[in-house]
C-alpha cells in the first residue's frame, strides 16, 4: 500500500464527522418539508374559508405539488443563506403558477388564476417565515486542489463571494510551487490532500484542474474521497458562469460545460429595443409637465442653460451627444476648473469623482440625489441612442484609457439606469463597475432589465452614492 492510499485509509475510517453534518443537513431538509407542507396546508384551509377554492379536497392536491416545484430547485437538499433560500422560493412561486394553470387547462380543470397565484405566493411567504426560524444549512468545509496560478485567485473568491457555501480550511497544491495564502493549511502535492482533509475536517473538495497535474492521480483521489463520503466539486475554470446560458455537454471521456450564445444576440434583444423606445416616448408625454418646471427651475437657481450636453461613447464605439439637466454652474468643464480640482479626485480607474463637488449648484444636488437630472436621456433613448437599462455611458477620454476587456461593454447600448446605478452608483469601484457592466452584457435578459427598473425605485428613494 503506498503512502497516498494509506492516508485515503484513513480518511475512509474517519468519515464519521462527515456523515454526521450530511446527517445534520438532512435532518434540516426534513424539516424544511414539514414547514412547507404545514404552510401550503394553512394557506390552502384558509383559501378555502375566503371563497376562493369551492373544492376543499382536491385543492390539497396543491401540497405535494408545491412541496415538488420546491424540491426542484434544490432547497431541501442544499445548504445556502436566507437570502439563497428565499431565491428558490421566489422562483417556484413564479413557475408554478403557469405550469399548474397550463395542466388545467389541458385536463379541463377550472382553475382561477389570481387563486393559484396567490395561493403560491402566500405558501412562500410562510415558507420563507419558517426559514429564518431555521439554521440556514452548514456551508461545506472544503479543500482546494488546484496548480500554484489559480489557487491563490480561487480561494480568495471563496472566501469573498461565498462564504455561506464554503468554508475554505486548506489548500492542495497539486502542481508548481507553494503560492502564499496567509494562514490557511497549504499541502504540497496530491499525496497532501488526505492530511489536510483530515486536519481541517473537511466534508468537500474542489478541485481546480490543471494540464500540469497527473488525470489518473486525480481520477484516483476523486475515487477514494468519494468513498469516504466527500462531495467533491469540480471547478470550470470560468471567472462568471453566464445565467441561464450554461448547460453540460457530457460525453464518456470528455465531458464539457456548454455556453449558449448570449441573449442579446437573439430576437428578444429587438423586443427590448422597441420596448425602449415606446417606453421613452410615453414617459416624455407623460412627464413633460415635469421636466418644463424643472428647466424653470434650473434657470432660476443659477445663470446659464437649463440643458447639459456632453458628448459620450454608445454602442460599437459610436459617439452621440447625451442630454441631462444642468448641475453644475457653466464653466465647470474648463480647463483652468478641472485643474484645481485634480487633487481632490478619489475615482479610480478613468473615472473623475468628488464627493462633495464645488462645481455642483443649489438646486443640482437635489437633482442628482433624485436622479430627476437625468429625464433628458429620455429623448437619446427615443432616438436610439441610448436603452433605459444598460451599462454606464462612457465619455470618450475615459475609452481611450480602457483596457481591451473593458471595450466588451461597448457592444451594447449604453442605459439611464443600470446594475451600476443599482449596486451603488458613484460608491463604485471603477473594477466593480467594470464587472458589473460585463454581468449585465453576458446575462442579459427581458427579466434581468425588469428587475433592474424595480431596484431601480429603491436606489433613487436612498439616495445612496449619488453625486
Amino acid at each position: 500500500m503506498t503512502v497516498v492510499e494509506a492516508r485515503l485509509q484513513a480518511l475512509t475510517t474517519t468519515g464519521t464527522r462527515t456523515a454526521v453534518r450530511r446527517i445534520v443537513r438532512h435532518r434540516t431538509g426534513r424539516l424544511l418539508i414539514a414547514g412547507d407542507a404545514v404552510a401550503a396546508v394553512l394557506v390552502v384551509f384558509l383559501a378555502t374559508l375566503a371563497g376562493g377554492v369551492h373544492r376543499g379536497p382536491d385543492a390539497l392536491l396543491f401540497v405535494p405539488i408545491w412541496l415538488a416545484a420546491v424540491a426542484t430547485t434544490g432547497d431541501y437538499r442544499l445548504p445556502g443563506s436566507i437570502a439563497l433560500r428565499g431565491h428558490r422560493l421566489l422562483l417556484a412561486a413564479l413557475v408554478l403558477p403557469t405550469a399548474a394553470l397550463l395542466t388545467a387547462e389541458a385536463i379541463g380543470y377550472p382553475l382561477s388564476a389570481l387563486t393559484v397565484t396567490t395561493v403560491c405566493a402566500g405558501t412562500a411567504t410562510l415558507g420563507m417565515a419558517g426559514r429564518r426560524l431555521l439554521p440556514a444549512g452548514p456551508s461545506y468545509r472544503v479543500v482546494v486542489v488546484g496548480g500554484a496560478a489559480a489557487l491563490p485567485g480561487l480561494v480568495d473568491r471563496l472566501v469573498r463571494t461565498h462564504p455561506h457555501r464554503f468554508a475554505v480550511v486548506g489548500a492542495c497544491v497539486a502542481a508548481g510551487a507553494p503560492p502564499r495564502l496567509g494562514d490557511l493549511p497549504l499541502g504540497q502535492g496530491l499525496s497532501s490532500c488526505p492530511d489536510i482533509v483530515l486536519a481541517g475536517d473537511a466534508d468537500a473538495v474542489l478541485l481546480a484542474p490543471d494540464p500540469a497535474i497527473d488525470p489518473a492521480a486525480v481520477r484516483r483521489l476523486r475515487w477514494r474521497l468519494e468513498d469516504a463520503g466527500l462531495a467533491v466539486f469540480v471547478w470550470a475554470g470560468l471567472d462568471i458562469s453566464p445565467a441561464g446560458r450554461t448547460r453540460l455537454d457530457l460525453d464518456d471521456d470528455l465531458p464539457l460545460l456548454h455556453l449558449d450564445a448570449p441573449r442579446r444576440m437573439g430576437p428578444t434583444h429587438a423586443v427590448k429595443r422597441l420596448l425602449d423606445r415606446a417606453l421613452a416616448l410615453l414617459a416624455v408625454l407623460l412627464l413633460t409637465p415635469l421636466l418644463l418646471a424643472l428647466v424653470i427651475a434650473v434657470r432660476l437657481d443659477s445663470p446659464g442653460p437649463a440643458f447639459y450636453r456632453q458628448v459620450r461613447v454608445g454602442r460599437g464605439d459610436s459617439r452621440f451627444t447625451m442630454w441631462k439637466l444642468r448641475t453644475m454652474h457653466c464653466d465647470s468643464d474648463s480647463p483652468a476648473t478641472l485643474a484645481a480640482l485634480a487633487a481632490a479626485d478619489h475615482g479610480s480607474g478613468p473615472l473623475f469623482k468628488i464627493a462633495r463637488d464645488p462645481r455642483v449648484t443649489r438646486l443640482g444636488y437635489w437633482l442628482r440625489r433624485t436622479s430627476l437630472d437625468e429625464l433628458p436621456q429620455l429623448f437619446n433613448v427615443v432616438l436610439g441612442q441610448m436603452s433605459l437599462v444598460g451599462p454606464r455611458p462612457a465619455l470618450p477620454a475615459e475609452v481611450e484609457r480602457y483596457h481591451p476587456d473593458v471595450r466588451h461593454r461597448l457592444v451594447v447600448h449604453p442605459g439611464i439606469t443600470g446594475l451600476w446605478q443599482v449596486s451603488g452608483r458613484s460608491d463604485l469601484s471603477w473594477e466593480e463597475s467594470v464587472r458589473l457592466d460585463q454581468e449585465y452584457v453576458d446575462d442579459w435578459s427581458l427579466l434581468l432589465d425588469l428587475r433592474i427598473v424595480v431596484r431601480t425605485v429603491g436606489a433613487v428613494l436612498r439616495g445612496r452614492g449619488a453625486y
